[in-house]
């Protein structure tokens, strides 16, 4: 995973909790890297589960929960370091679909190792778009969580959930986003 995520995470503990609690994660943790992340190194995925599963126990919540909070703070970090273009879109689907087709492109052609989550589109009506995320990290939760930070920069209200999760037994991660 690549280190911006890492180095946001980071943030997101800090401002939340405070450097002291994110001192005690790594101190906890034990990881290959220490804890000492750059935005454009690349890291065990795991690293990121171990510090998640470290929040989840210390603060009495779930993965889920966690994840979410964590991917909707993050999506203005994101939105800011988007690819010249990215900030063009103002609507929750159209952005969606941008970061399909788009922003995702255009990150691969920085970082080509990158491995970014896809978002098959299924449906799509003006209210309401399905689409299969897909990734080997199964981070839906945190996706969920972006399209909430989403939506809050668009101004738009949204009811975002899953007909299908990987989590519950599925096949597959089917997220519904409906524009209330």
């Amino acid at each position: 995973m690549k280190g911006i995520v890492f180095v946001k995470f980071n943030d997101f503990i800090e401002e939340l909790w405070g450097d002291e609690f994110w001192d005690e994660l790594l101190d906890e943790a034990e990881l290959p890297s220490e804890g000492i992340y750059t935005t454009v190194g690349t890291y065990d995925d795991q690293e990121l589960f171990t510090l998640i599963g470290l929040v989840v126990d210390k603060k009495n919540i779930s993965a889920k929960d966690a994840q979410f909070a964590f991917g909707k703070w993050v999506f203005k970090e994101l939105y800011n370091l988007a690819p010249p273009g990215a900030h063009d879109f103002k609507d929750v689907f159209e952005f969606l679909r941008a970061v399909q087709y788009f922003i995702h492109v255009e990150v691969k052609k920085l970082n080509p190792d990158a491995l970014l989550p896809e978002f098959e589109f299924l449906s799509e009506t003006p209210n309401q778009l399905s689409f299969h995320y897909q990734s080997p990290r199964k981070l839906c939760y945190f996706c969920e969580g972006i399209v909430h930070g989403l939506a809050e920069h668009t101004g738009q209200e949204v009811k975002v959930s899953q007909s299908e999760c990987e989590h519950e037994g599925d096949q597959r991660c089917v997220i519904e986003v409906e524009k209330v």
